[in-house]
């Protein structure tokens, strides 16, 4: 992803000799790209026998698209693996979660009259990454042939069951994925064109804009996906006449589109999760970062220190009764949450582990704790999942992040290094184009760890981070094209001296 008018790079260097391919060919090279982006989606979830057990999120969403579980007990949360098979009649409950997720099971669920299984979103999914790649193929190829190669970078982590297996899943973050790539599609193709091929950017401008709009009308967590999008459509220009308004046209018509539903979705999560999410901020993160002296601003007595860590589910019992907790996180969960993000802001250093631990959560994006194939028909389900993994009691979730072998670091060191690059990107000759793109992926991937951690703390972070990483991914596959760029170039020019 990235954002700038894709051309600032342009003057940099002498210009190149491109094969632009024609019409038919161009068409013929998105409908290749497309369909390799499909087939790859299906071989990374192994044909869609891979999938992500439901840990007691899926029902709000697919209660909404009228869909039972077909096990021995009715319920489809924490079953050793993933369920798959589903009655399909009325919906079963009366507030379902408002998703572009549940927009796509409902669809689904018409080609399944009867019975529904995950790997039928699974294959909706797959179609859908193919057209969205294929139109991203054939806008980046007015450029070139070879412009067309830039749409494999978003659809290259997707080789990795890791971020691929969400789509046979009955939760909202698939939907958030598929958003995610379609802006990454539509920025990559705005950058390897030019303001002159307006038809191509046209289509680029719509994917960016859309792709906002599907990640963010997924979970409104995913907001910073909607920012990153709005940016990139408002610096962008098109045509030679007024070059400077179609982009930001879109971007505003982008957000007013969105700005009902995240309205809806931010009023609804205030009304049915407030508590929750204030008591998970205050005692899984500020408490534990800020320490006890939090107690007093938060208008905790000090008996509070000793649910440090504790999350609202899965965790120890929570203390239902006492007059203290009841009257700031039942009470007045808003103006509790409030004191505790102040808190935050007034201690920087604890909001910067905070942050850092978030990061540190995107190196365990495969998720372990949410199986992966399918359970067993007669599995009965659990209340409950892993305490580390959801981040619902200490020192579990230390214990979690501490047995990872993967450098705690990295994360942390990818964002600021592709901070960095986008912010020299105009020095870089062609290179600044990856350059940007590492550094709009990065910057959108810590908006989504900051709003993960700020929204509900360190409950269930590994999940709620897990589109973070598949951003950090890109951002650091946009380093490598801008290294590679680079040093492409300085070897054409010792070779012309």
């Amino acid at each position: 992803m990235a954002t700038g008018t894709a051309d600032a790079t342009d003057t940099s260097e002498p210009p190149r000799r491109v094969t632009r391919p024609g019409p038919r060919h161009r068409a013929l090279l998105g409908v290749v790209a497309g369909v390799a982006a499909a087939g790859l989606v299906a071989l990374a979830t192994r044909l869609f026998t891979l999938g992500v057990e439901d840990n007691g999120d899926g029902y709000r969403l697919f209660c909404g698209a009228g869909l039972t579980p077909l096990t021995m007990d009715g319920y489809a949360s924490w079953r050793g693996g993933w369920t798959t098979d589903f009655a399909v009649g009325p919906i079963t409950c009366d507030d379902p979660v408002p998703s572009s997720a549940l927009l796509l099971a409902r669809a689904t669920t018409l080609v399944t009259p009867g019975t529904w299984s995950p790997t039928v979103l699974g294959w909706a999914y797959a179609l859908l990454v193919g057209i969205v790649v294929g139109l991203g193929a054939w806008a980046a190829s007015a450029a070139g042939r070879r412009r067309a190669l830039v749409v494999a970078v978003p659809v290259l982590p997707l080789a990795a069951a890791t971020f691929s297996r969400f789509f046979v899943s009955t939760y909202s973050e698939p939907a958030g994925l598929l958003g995610c790539l379609t802006t990454a599609v539509g920025v990559a193709a705005l950058l390897a064109t030019r303001r002159e091929h307006r038809s191509a950017r046209a289509v680029a401008l719509a994917l960016t804009a859309l792709g906002g709009l599907v990640a963010t009308t997924a979970k409104v967590a995913y907001i910073p996906v909607l920012g990153a999008a709005v940016l990139a459509c408002a610096v962008v220009a098109v045509g030679v006449r007024r070059p400077r308004v179609a982009g930001p046209v879109v971007a505003l018509v982008t957000v007013l589109l969105a700005a009902v539903p995240v309205l809806a979705a931010l009023e609804r999560q205030e009304q049915a999760y407030a508590p929750v999410n204030a008591h998970n901020l205050v005692f899984t993160t500020v408490l534990l970062e800020v320490g006890p002296s939090a107690t007093s601003p938060l208008g905790l007595p000090p008996q509070a220190v000793a649910l440090t860590g504790n999350g609202y589910f899965n965790g120890p019992p929570r203390p239902d009764g006492v007059p203290w907790w009841e009257g700031a996180i039942l009470g007045r969960p808003a103006e509790t949450r409030s004191a505790a993000l102040l808190l935050l802001a007034e201690h920087p250093t604890a909001a910067a582990r905070a942050v850092g631990v978030g990061l540190q959560a995107t190196t365990l994006a495969d998720l372990p704790y949410l199986d992966a194939l399918p359970a067993p028909y007669g599995a009965p389900s659990s209340p409950d999942g892993h305490p580390g993994w959801s981040g619902a009691r200490q020192p579990d979730l230390a214990q979690v992040l501490t047995d990872t072998r993967r450098p705690p670091w990295l994360p942390g060191a990818l964002v600021l290094v592709a901070l960095v690059a986008a912010a020299t990107a105009r020095w870089q000759g062609r290179a600044g184009r990856w350059s940007l793109a590492a550094g709009l992926a990065a910057a959108t991937g810590l908006g989504l760890v900051v709003v993960a951690v700020a929204g509900d703390g360190y409950f269930e972070v590994f999940k709620h981070v897990w589109l973070a990483a598949y951003l950090l991914a890109l951002a650091g596959l946009s380093l490598v094209g801008a290294a590679a760029t680079g040093l492409l170039a300085a070897w054409r020019t010792r070779r012309t001296e």
